[in-house]
């Protein structure tokens, strides 16, 4: 296993590649990946599992050679930090040197600090590029078994290019957030949009699983302050940095620290109107949340949506809302009969704010028949007779 996003060790990954003939059989567990570097060819030697089809990894889902654990984010750092999920070998990307020659996780906090204490071997990475910020704590150098040095760039995440749909839906989503709110905000076109819709807003605060450029925006906006959250006060705190680095952090406060600790229960619900903003693949009409999973195999994951929402709609204030095209660049419905390959990501118990380009519903307390007729106003016009019926016909 390894670091990943940003922090994927690609020099570390490009030799296991070139050397892996030499091991025999390698069991590999993929969690975030901006890059290309595994593919199906590789399976000559590798065995792919991992969390779902996170970034480049839905190539090798749809290519039928990734196994998915269907795991909550929160819980498989859990299980990682308390050995129940054995790693054999780590390869992290790292930052630093610091002046007492300790290192920083970098990009990925999530759970690189947790990979190098569990992990029989570890392999370090230390790339001059990858920045040193505020973590959970510092890597020793005896706790690395070997370390190659590197300077070249990291691994970006990918930009998708916002559409008119995407700022009409931003805005909607803008009026249900209230100022003071802390911030649970995804990575994507939609999600920036929303973000920069929200630069009106005052005394924002961030807790949130990627920081993004977007999101530093913002704050650069003067919208975030981060004054009124009972933890990591002035800060904005996240897991990952989900961006290369070509400007300076200095000026933004941030913090990062592992997905144990950001995904706890307390930690969320603890937030002053802890509002998490995130999109799906789709949505039935009973408001359950497929946000993983297409006919041709897995987009995403479990990951640490579910944490978020049911923290944020524990919070004082708090709601979460799932942001949604109404139909997908090939004309489907997002708003559905029936989620496919019947996988549900959110069950329709923590069902809360939706919103399309068609207006915001909010299907907390709504009966089941009620709930999907506001799940149909806001579906596309061209769609609404066939989810009606449908609807119809299944009761």
């Amino acid at each position: 296993m390894w670091s990943q996003g940003n922090a994927e060790p690609l020099t570390l990954l490009e030799q296991l590649i070139d050397q892996r003939r030499a091991f025999g059989q390698i069991d590999v567990f993929l969690a975030l990946s901006f890059s290309n570097t595994m593919r199906q060819e590789y399976c000559d030697v590798f065995h792919y599992e991992g969390l779902g089809g996170l970034g480049a990894n839905s190539r090798l889902s749809r290519q039928g050679v990734l196994e998915v654990h269907p795991m909550q984010l929160g819980q498989f750092c859990n299980d990682l930090h308390d050995g129940r999920f054995p790693v054999d070998v780590a390869f992290v990307q790292l930052a630093g040197p610091d002046r007492d020659g300790n290192y920083s996780a970098g990009f990925d906090h999530t759970y690189t600090r947790d990979l190098v204490s569990r992990a029989r071997v570890v392999i370090a990475e230390v790339n001059t590029n990858a920045p040193v910020l505020p973590g959970a704590s510092t890597i020793r150098p005896d706790e690395l078994d070997a370390v190659v040095h590197t300077d070249r760039p990291v691994c970006p995440a990918p930009v998708a290019v916002s559409d008119e749909v995407d700022r009409k839906i931003a805005a909607h989503v803008a009026e249900l957030v209230p100022d003071r709110a802390t911030l649970e905000v995804g990575i994507g076109a939609l999600p920036s949009c929303v973000l920069e819709a929200l630069a009106g807003h005052r005394d924002l605060g961030i807790h949130t699983g990627m920081i993004t450029r977007p999101m530093l925006g913002l704050i650069g906006s003067g919208a975030v302050t981060n004054a009124f959250k009972p933890v990591d006060t002035g800060y904005s705190a996240g897991s990952i940095l989900a961006f290369d680095q070509p400007q300076r952090l200095d000026p933004y406060p941030l913090r990062l620290r592992p997905s144990r600790e950001t995904l706890h229960f307390t930690a969320l619900a603890g937030q002053p109107s802890m509002v998490a903003i995130n999109t799906a693949v789709e949505i039935d009409l009973s408001g359950q949340v497929n946000a993983e999973y297409v006919p041709e195999g897995y987009v995403g994951a479990v990951g640490g949506l579910l944490d978020f929402v049911r923290g944020a709609r524990a919070s004082d204030g708090g709601r979460s809302i799932f942001a949604i095209h109404s139909r997908t660049s090939r004309g489907r419905s997002r708003i559905v009969s029936a989620l496919a390959g019947g996988v549900v990501t959110v069950p329709r118990s923590d069902a809360n704010w939706v919103v399309t380009e068609w207006g915001a519903v909010d299907l907390a307390h709504a009966s089941l028949s009620e709930r999907a007729r506001r799940l149909i106003s806001i579906a596309h016009p061209d769609d609404r007779e066939a989810l009606s019926k449908a609807w119809h016909d299944r009761n």
